[in-house]
């Protein structure tokens, strides 16, 4: 087959924000973490009932710090950028949600998100989620969004099913912890699924 001799050029690039971006939704005020965040995030990582399928509970207030610092710094930096969930009637702490990681060559983000206990079944997260979704593709300019969950993480596999992520695979063994190795299951969005 011969060539046609045309070129063509095409090229991705993630747009990154100036300022830290605030972002709405129906009931959610999506905004930067901060200090003030620390008890809410401790209460997410400390349930063993959210961290069943991500971790191991934090046993100590002072380790949040930690956590805390690692999103602050994460958009100073350019390698993150995690919102925390702010419920707008009550101003109350929900959870974080957001790109925890970016590869800027492929234009590509993996996607995290935490939900206070409390909080699971009345829609905040699908809602945080479809928000951040269409920020990521509309504004940033990123093609692929992809998330890992442990297969038996029923809610969270079904709420990126019904936000349309579709499951690639398994990465057999490929996080530890609670002293043993655990599959984890691919999920992703393309920006052209979205848009058509």
């Amino acid at each position: 087959m011969k060539s046609s001799g045309k070129k063509v050029n095409v090229s991705a690039e993630i747009k990154w924000p100036g300022e830290f971006p605030k972002i709405e939704s129906k009931r959610l005020l999506l905004r930067s973490v901060s200090s003030d965040d620390s008890s809410g995030i401790y209460r997410c990582f400390s349930n063993p009932e959210t961290m069943k399928f991500l971790g191991t509970p934090l046993d100590e207030p002072e380790l949040v710090g930690g956590i805390v610092t690692d999103y602050m710094d994460g958009f100073s930096q350019g390698c993150s950028l995690v919102w925390t969930l702010e419920e707008k009637s009550t101003g109350n702490f929900q959870g974080t949600a957001g790109f925890e990681e970016f590869n800027f060559l492929d234009c590509s983000a993996e996607l995290g998100f935490t939900l206070l206990q409390e909080s699971t079944g009345n829609g905040f997260m699908t809602e945080a989620l479809g928000a951040i979704l269409d920020f990521g593709f509309s504004w940033m300019g990123i093609n692929r969004i992809h998330a890992g969950v442990l297969p038996e993480n029923t809610p969270a596999v079904n709420l990126l099913q019904r936000l349309n992520f579709k499951v690639e695979g398994i990465l057999k063994q490929s996080v530890f912890f609670r002293e043993r190795f655990h599959h984890q299951m691919i999920l992703a969005l393309l920006k052209e699924e979205v848009e058509n």
